[in-house]
């Protein structure tokens, strides 16, 4: 019997939930212990494959700023400050 890919993901996991018994999801399903495990390694592949890409995505940082890009910056709050004590001393 051809199972599709579907049909071979559904095995393939039973398998991997039930401790990788292969000869047990084999005898379930009426197929060759070999085949099972063959459709697990693929599962497992391509599972680990998708986890690692989720995680790259999810893990990638912002570029880091140096310390001048840091010191550059102007801070709004101590701008309006600045701005109101100029006012104050008539410098402005």
């Amino acid at each position: 019997m051809n199972y599709n890919k579907e049909q071979q993901k559904e095995i393939a996991q039973y398998a991997v939930e039930h401790d990788n018994d292969y000869k047990a999801t084999g005898e379930k399903y009426g197929i060759s212990y070999q085949q099972v495990a063959a459709w697990v390694r693929k599962y497992l592949k391509v599972t680990k494959t998708n986890q690692s890409q989720k995680k790259s995505v999810t893990t990638k940082k912002a570029p880091q700023a140096n310390a001048l890009d840091i010191l550059s910056r102007k801070d709004p709050i101590l701008e309006e400050q600045l701005h109101e004590v100029k006012k104050r001393l008539g410098l402005e």
